[in-house]
């Protein structure tokens, strides 16, 4: 016989379980995993050091920043994320968000810049962890797929043309996108011609790797091979910028110097706030790719805090903001990952890296990383997506087209508000103006359906049969009553107007107050007003403001049959 103690034990470790999820997945590690979850490992680690060195770069830090971000973030997803296969670090998206609010408040140099990356990731983190505490894991359902989409391509397009100068060997100042293409065409004579061919041989050989041998880990081979060149040839002296020392040693775990940041740092909880919500969004979606792949569930409340911890681990580690990875964790999967020791593997791998390895990057091209960052981003530039939302949607296919253009126009900060706002608006726009339908009967069944579907359906005369499908509240209401108007000004010999309200499962006041006037109005004219298939909540509601009893408790029938036969018995 179960103890109610040990009820409470088991609940107890359930909790545990469910706030560490690795003391779940860990006890039940298979010896036959690790082999797969070694090479997948292996292969992570091949795409994450250089892409972290690039992604370092965007984000205005040292390279060795990128790398200072990774193990303690891959430790802190393995320990509290919910997904088997998503990776977390480094990527282009957050790095160039990071730069974009961290840029208008630095000036007083590299330490502070450093610095209040680092502070940034910290808020991130909390901010992250707060909100999955609270159970706003629903947030990342506010940007609608159509929307996000545009979002990262018209990001995609910005970090690629950002990386540009790094390819020809000069940069420019402007203010925003387009400025900033102008004066990079007007100042085309200034390329360095021994950048430009190092830059675009690695760019080559990344495409050509990817396409040809894909096998093949492209960045880490391209990124060896440009070391190699450039240290043999001293590309040096030829005016090509090299990544040149890289501090040896374990991360400076620990604070960051909250003195150089005291006076900018309550201005970074915005932007700690708009990351948060695109990492979280761009990371929970790579979670539920995979998790739908390989039959198991996320949740999308403890991924919020797994991904604020990994945050809290990068800015403790003086790294960036960091998310999770479709294409590191799409590598890991068709290389064998089983589980997150991938994680606790490449974040061992890594600290190895920064302890004995760094010095092989000194003679690294910069034109390489900005060719690594260019291939990776490529990807993401994928307009076929947005011509597949015009087939199918044009709203979704403006919304998406909107929103990338907000990028580029309006900066990086600016496009993500424009893509909150479009796709509040959208849901606002569905559900104030829902489908409606005026019904009729399929012949030979009792099943009505849209006499716009089924222009052959039976009708009766004098009885007008509506649908509504959505909830029926404040937006909407007034678009009911029109609708309803509408259909009676058609139709003189209308006596009675039927709802089928099996697809209203909720109703507010106003909604009620609605009615209860569209009923008078009705009955000025001579025509009743009666209800089908309402839902129990919807009637209860109905009842206490008295409008059930205003129509009559036998006007409210159970199926739109038994109203139809009521009308015609009476009739």
């Amino acid at each position: 016989m179960t103890t109610t103690t040990e009820t409470e034990g088991g609940s107890v470790v359930s909790t545990i379980k469910a706030y560490l999820p690795i003391l779940a997945w860990l006890p039940a590690y298979q010896g036959g995993w690790l082999r797969g979850d070694f090479i997948a490992a292996l292969t992570v680690w091949a795409l994450l050091v250089p892409e972290a060195m690039a992604y370092a770069g965007i984000a205005g830090v040292p390279p060795e920043a990128g790398l200072y971000a990774a193990p303690l973030a891959l430790l802190g997803y393995a320990i509290f994320g919910t997904s088997r296969h998503l990776n977390v670090g480094p990527s282009s998206t957050v790095a160039i968000l990071s730069f974009a609010v961290v840029a208008e408040l630095a000036i007083g140099g590299p330490e502070e810049f450093i610095a209040l990356t680092a502070v940034l990731a910290l808020m991130t983190g909390v901010v992250l962890i707060v909100a999955g505490l609270l159970k706003l894991g629903i947030l990342a359902d506010f940007l609608s797929k159509p929307v996000l989409g545009g979002f990262i391509i018209g990001l995609a397009i910005t970090i690629a043309f950002g990386q540009v100068g790094k390819i020809v060997g000069y940069d420019v100042e402007a203010r925003g996108f387009i400025e900033e293409v102008v004066r990079f065409v007007l100042e085309i004579n200034r390329i360095h011609w021994p950048t430009l061919v190092v830059g675009l041989t690695s760019l080559v050989l990344l495409f050509a790797i990817d396409k040809y041998y894909p096998k093949i880990p492209g960045a880490i081979t391209v990124l060896a091979l440009a070391i190699i060149v450039s240290a043999v040839f001293k590309l040096e002296n030829f005016g090509v910028h090299i990544v040149g020392a890289i501090p040896a040693g374990l991360p400076p775990i620990g604070l960051p110097d909250f003195s150089l940041v005291m006076d900018s740092m309550f201005a970074l909880i915005p932007g700690a706030f708009a990351i948060a919500l695109v990492g979280f969004a761009e990371s929970v979606a790579a979670a539920r790719t995979y998790a739908t792949k390989f039959g198991y569930e996320v949740d999308a409340n403890q991924e919020m805090v797994a991904l604020g911890v990994s945050n809290i681990g990068s800015g403790l580690s003086q790294g960036f903001v960091v998310d999770g990875s479709l294409s590191k964790s799409a590598a890991a999967v068709e290389a064998g990952a089983q589980s997150q020791m991938v994680s606790l593997v490449t974040a061992v791998m890594v600290l190895i890296t920064v302890l004995f390895l760094t010095p092989l990057f000194h003679s690294l091209p910069e034109a390489t990383l900005g060719a690594i960052v260019i291939h990776a981003v490529w990807r993401l530039i994928n307009f076929h997506k947005i011509e597949r939302y015009y087939a199918i949607r044009r709203m979704d296919f403006w919304a998406a087209v909107t929103a990338l253009v907000g990028v580029v126009l309006l900066g990086i900060l600016g496009g993500l508000v424009l893509a909150v706002f479009i796709s509040l608006m959208a849901l606002l726009i569905d559900v104030k103006n829902p489908h409606t339908a005026i019904l009729g009967k399929l012949p030979d069944r009792n099943v009505y359906r849209s006499l716009e579907e089924f222009p052959d359906a039976e009708t009766y005369p004098g009885l007008l049969i509506f649908r509504f499908d959505s909830r029926l509240f404040f937006a909407n209401a007034p678009n009911f009553r029109e609708a309803v108007r509408t259909a009676v000004a058609a139709d003189p010999s209308i006596r009675q107007v039927l709802v089928d309200g099996e697809a209203i499962n909720d109703i507010d006041i106003t909604a009620i107050d609605m009615l209860g006037e569209l009923r008078d109005e009705l009955a000025e004219l001579g025509v009743e007003l009666r209800f089908a298939q309402i839902k129990k909540n919807v009637q209860k509601y109905m009842g206490r403001d008295g409008l059930e009893g205003e129509v009559g408790v036998e006007h409210f029938y159970d199926s739109v049959q038994e109203a139809v036969d009521a009308y015609l018995a009476e009739m």
